[in-house]
């Protein structure tokens, strides 16, 4: 067997994306550390894309955006890599269509009781019940909870009323340092995102139970928060507690991450801090 057919053997033995993720790190001297640093995204996520194990992800939502962002970390073509896991996703989605079976007619005499019927058809219900609470409550929506989120996020904003808000609670973080750091804390596991002047989801990270995260004075500067879990995450300015910066269980999206704006959500101050929280129904 000459070198050209053992080359092109081991083309053919690379059949997933992962593989090529995973070949172009290895080819560029870096670990899976390095990767992560570059990216934000944590190793196991980034392990998880190198074995095209998309069901260890957060979101089959957000599967095309890693991959786009860890080929940009390894010098690989991000719009080639995302159009070949998108298509493995939608493989993976035809094979575990059941495959249809022909059936013969039943015996009549041994069709389930009505009362048999009626058990099952309660307990999948309450099966049904339990599995949309879990995906209400899981760590990442799925694609259909994202665009309702988008949609109740957007016609929520006032932009009429946003000036006289800003101006009443300005006086009450305006002797805030313009570099005091802002720090985000997981309550629980909660995945964040960055966006830049367009909108556009730039950067991602999932952060841990207990995890810390001190944002970039660039970020502070450049990108705005997102996240869809609000009450899973803690935000901080200078050590101080901004509160909660959005409803629970809603995407909340262009939240300012400059230290002035942050604290002016919750009035910037311990007596800021007190009204909010009768604000908040009992």
């Amino acid at each position: 067997m000459d070198e050209e057919e053992v080359a092109t053997q081991g083309e053919l033995a690379i059949t997933r994306t992962g593989d090529r993720l995973r070949l172009a790190r290895e080819a560029a001297g870096l670990s899976l550390a390095d990767v992560a640093t570059r990216t934000r995204i944590t190793q196991r996520h980034l392990a998880a894309l190198e074995k095209s194990d998309f069901s260890e992800l957060p979101g089959r939502t957000y599967v095309t955006g890693f991959a786009r962002a860890y080929a940009r970390a390894v010098d690989l073509p991000e719009a080639e890599i995302g159009a070949s896991v998108r298509q493995e996703l939608e493989d993976d989605d035809y094979g575990a269509r059941p495959a249809y079976e022909a059936y013969e007619p039943t015996d009549p005499a041994r069709l389930p009781t009505p009362r048999l019927v009626w058990t099952v058809v309660i307990v999948a219900a309450l099966l049904a019940s339990a599995y949309g609470v879990w995906r209400f409550l899981s760590v990442e929506p799925d694609e259909a909870l994202i665009a309702a989120q988008n949609r109740d996020a957007d016609a929520s904003e006032a932009p009429a009323a946003a000036p006289s808000v800003e101006k009443a609670a300005a006086p009450n973080g305006a002797n805030v340092a313009p570099d005091a750091p802002v720090v985000l804390t997981g309550l629980s596991e909660v995945w964040i995102g960055f966006d830049d002047a367009e909108g556009k989801t730039e950067n991602w990270r999932t952060l841990d139970p207990g995890e810390t995260y001190e944002v970039p004075p660039a970020y502070i500067e450049q990108f705005t928060l997102r996240t869809s879990i609000p009450q899973a995450l803690k935000v901080t300015v200078g050590g101080r507690d901004v509160g909660a910066i959005g409803p629970a269980d809603t995407l909340v999206k262009g939240v300012s991450l400059k230290p002035a704006d942050l604290l002016t959500r919750s009035g910037g101050s311990a007596s800021g801090d007190a009204a909010g929280t009768q604000r908040r129904p009992g």
